[in-house]
């Protein structure tokens, strides 16, 4: 199942401890899928299976690490960042259809 067809966050304290380590909120996160973000697959061992890299409403770019569970629909962030400059770059090509 990709991510962008749950329909569902699984949220606790762990995931929500990491990304607030990582100065993210988990409205940010859930803001950024609502928005369209660029899907990857996540090529790190140990961590979730995909990646979603875009801006938020407000413009922040982001990327989160998330893995999907198709037995309840839901999407649980791993983990994230404030996206590098080549994710970024990565991101606006595929946004304009030059990447496949």
């Amino acid at each position: 199942m990709h991510p962008r067809d749950a329909n569902d966050w699984d949220w606790d304290a762990a995931n929500e401890g990491e990304l607030a380590a990582h100065r993210i909120a988990t409205w940010e996160v859930e803001e950024l899928f609502a928005a369209a973000p660029v899907w990857g697959r996540n090529k790190k061992a140990g961590s979730g299976e995909w990646k979603m890299v875009g801006r938020t409403p407000a413009g922040r770019p982001l990327t989160v690490v998330v893995t999907v569970n198709p037995d309840t629909c839901q999407v649980r962030a791993i983990t994230g960042w404030d996206a590098t400059t080549g994710e970024q770059t990565k991101y606006l090509r595929k946004r304009r259809g030059k990447m496949r």
